[in-house]
């Protein structure tokens, strides 16, 4: 009589074990659901929307995870394949998080070209397919039709430009025929008309 008492009361306990565990285990789910919010993001992204969405959807992967632990007691990050709710679930929340990988990802790259000096302006083009060559051609568009006569900080730009490529003129913001002259051998040396002025194709190749 004694041993059966002893074996309702261990079995009792152990009843009331299991009970509670899976009661916490319920209402503590894992930390692991948190999606971690990167800190490292261009959080002054041209395109605000995106940073919102960002945050947004980083947050509801972890909250849409403990809402199905909470009251389905599905697991997402384990799949039970026999169980239509969890399957649908779980495919649901890696849809969730790969969206964040993917926002996280843009404004990762933005943050990246903007130490290297672009813009909010530059970053948009670069992303609708301009290449950082032509945002660069852009800037030095102002050395476009520079000639002999030309004075100024332009004209020094130029000479600091073809000092670069080798030669070593003086750097004194008048384009006389020293510059002209200077030019033009560097036209011919790229196969370029030796016209001794800027146009489109010496600037590219100034710039390469």
């Amino acid at each position: 009589m004694k041993r059966l008492l002893t074996i309702v009361i261990l079995l009792g306990v152990i009843s009331y074990i299991a009970v509670q565990y899976l009661k916490d285990r319920r209402f503590n789910p894992p930390s692991a659901y948190d999606y971690p919010i990167s800190e490292a993001i261009d959080k002054d992204y041209y395109d605000q929307l995106v940073v919102k969405e960002y945050y947004k959807t980083a947050l509801e992967v972890g909250s849409y995870a403990r809402s199905l632990w909470n009251n389905d007691g599905i697991d997402v990050r384990y799949m039970d394949k026999e169980n239509f709710e969890s399957t649908q679930a779980t495919e649901y929340y890696e849809l969730l998080r790969a969206s964040a990988i993917i926002l996280e990802n843009k404004l990762l790259k933005s943050a990246e070209r903007k130490k290297k000096g672009y813009n909010n302006d530059e970053i948009k083009m670069l992303e609708k397919g301009i290449t950082p060559e032509d945002i660069e051609f852009m800037h030095k568009e102002h050395l476009l039709g520079l000639a002999i006569g030309s004075n100024g900080n332009d004209a020094m730009e130029l000479q600091r430009m073809l000092n670069s490529k080798g030669d070593s003129i003086p750097v004194d913001g008048i384009f006389n025929t020293i510059t002209r002259y200077r030019l033009r051998v560097f036209q011919t040396e790229n196969g370029l008309f030796p016209s001794g002025q800027v146009d489109k194709e010496t600037l590219k190749v100034l710039l390469k």
